[in-house]
């Protein structure tokens, strides 16, 4: 009989494309223990993060709240980063839920401050962290790059960048396997006493460089790995960022040939964070509390990792990079499988968080708790979503997008805006802004944009700007797929 409060252990990764695991349709990357949990809970098939990179993306998970609203609007450790990162006065689930009884401990990346950690933000413990604070020295994961196993992207300055290859530790000595029993002491430790809590284990895995240990390294042959639907795309009608992108990574010359490579090292990556998913549902059961305790596992953002050609993440608003595995499992009381076709964000997780918990979610945020959702009800729901882009690496953008189930829109003020029919186009080649019997769907997708805008009080704020626009829609009040133009 499951109690008010369960226990959440939360498992996260990094720029893991929804599309390489097996429960989202990959036949080839082998992931069985994430399609188990999908089998078992709740496979969310339309979730998205808000942000394309990593310290906005954290942010609005641990606050519920858009990038603008929380201020964190570019990487942290990226010079000259917008702050120091996430003020400690906003609420946070971690700090929520410390307020509710709950004992929390954290695992592995943080990457949300420079200097401020976990326990600054509700967490009673945190371990071995990376791109945010200097943890204990309990983790001593091991890299060790196997000579000539190297894929180098090479730069004019004659600097090679490693992005994947084989690392020759041991599969216990790497950083995986050592946040995994840390994250697994944690628990056993945790469910040895009264309170509730939360675990959260965070890897930053698949994240280049892909570096595979044995057996995994093996396990992917290049020659059997397809190319993406849209690798060869030519951007033609489409904003000259994106063949920049191309440029500044030195990727125009690069065929599937070697990009098989990569991504069978992704692939690899991937099977080995998989185990280590295995790792931790097994240590719930042993330790007795599975009728008490949700397991949910996602990630920040995707990856192009070859698609359009591409590498990385940061200035196309491409659904590689936005739409995101989120899976939940749990006990009846709080998860019912399925796989809903809502649009969730993962800043909706910081009130599910909450409501779990049996206590409110602060006034004033962005999130919207999944908790119906996940016990298999019908709650009202935004039939879009909403993203945003201020920049990375090469200096600070704007870039908004909403997207439909049928529609993709991206307003870029700098460049040229843009337009995809996913039911026609579900690889986005072909912008249609410009298409003159599409202008009444620009025209509603604009609409739409500036309901979101105006909803959470983004941007748009100048009235010569919106002059621009049409009338908002709010998502509330939108009109539903079917009265949109074919």
């Amino acid at each position: 009989m499951a109690v008010a409060q369960p226990n959440i252990v939360f498992f996260m990764t990094d720029q893991l494309r929804r599309d390489a695991l097996g429960c989202y349709g990959n036949l080839l990357c082998q992931t069985p223990n994430l399609d188990r949990l999908a089998a078992d809970g709740v496979r969310f098939d339309q979730a998205y993060t808000v942000s394309p990179v990593c310290s906005p993306a954290r942010a609005s998970l641990l606050t519920g709240l858009y990038p603008h609203n929380h201020r964190v609007m570019v990487n942290t450790h990226i010079a000259p980063a917008l702050g120091p990162g996430l003020s400690p006065e906003l609420p946070t689930f971690g700090t929520l839920l410390r307020n509710a009884g709950y004992e929390l401990d954290y695992v592995g990346k943080w990457h949300v401050h420079q200097s401020l950690t976990p326990q600054d933000f509700g967490f009673a413990r945190a371990e071995a962290g990376s791109l945010g604070f200097e943890g204990t020295q309990r983790l001593q994961g091991k890299t060790e790059i196997v000579p000539g196993s190297e894929i180098n992207v090479d730069f004019a300055n004659g600097r090679p960048q490693v992005i994947a290859g084989v690392n020759g530790a041991a599969e216990e000595e790497t950083w995986l396997a050592q946040r995994t029993r840390v994250g697994i002491e944690m628990i056993r430790d945790r469910a040895t006493r009264a309170r509730p809590f939360m675990v959260r284990i965070d890897m930053p895995e698949p994240h280049f460089a892909c570096l595979p240990v044995e057996p995994y390294a093996s396990m992917y042959n290049p020659a059997d790995i397809p190319p993406w639907d849209n690798f060869g795309d030519t951007f033609e009608g489409k904003p000259p960022g994106h063949r920049r992108k191309l440029l500044e990574w030195n990727l125009q010359d690069k065929d599937w040939g070697w990009w098989s490579q990569v991504v069978a090292r992704y692939y690899a990556v991937i099977s080995q964070v998989d185990r280590c998913v295995g790792d931790v549902l097994a240590a719930i059961d042993d330790a007795g509390i599975a009728d008490n305790t949700i397991f949910v596992f996602c990630t920040d953002h995707g990856d192009a990792m070859g698609s359009h050609g591409h590498f990385e993440k940061a200035g196309t608003m491409y659904d590689e990079v936005f739409r995101i595995p989120l899976l939940i499992k749990g006990p009846e009381a709080w998860v019912t499988p399925g796989a809903p076709q809502a649009f969730v964000r993962s800043l909706d997780l910081m009130p599910t968080f909450i409501e779990w918990a049996g206590a409110e979610p602060p006034e004033g945020i962005d999130g919207m708790t999944l908790a119906g959702l996940t016990r298999g009800e019908s709650p009202e729901w935004p039939d879009s979503v909403y993203c945003e882009h201020h920049g990375e690496v090469w200096g600070y953008q704007s870039q908004r997008m909403v997207r439909t189930e049928r529609w993709k829109y991206v307003y870029d003020p700098h460049a040229i805006d843009e337009l995809y029919d996913l039911a026609s186009d579900p690889a986005e080649l072909v912008n249609r802004i410009d298409d003159a019997s599409l202008a009444s769907v620009v025209e509603e997708m604009k609409a739409r944009l500036l309901g979101w805008n105006d909803a959470t009080n983004d941007m748009l704020q100048w009235r010569w700007v919106r002059w621009n626009f049409p009338e908002p829609v709010a998502p509330e009040d939108a009109p539903g797929q079917s009265q949109l133009p074919a």
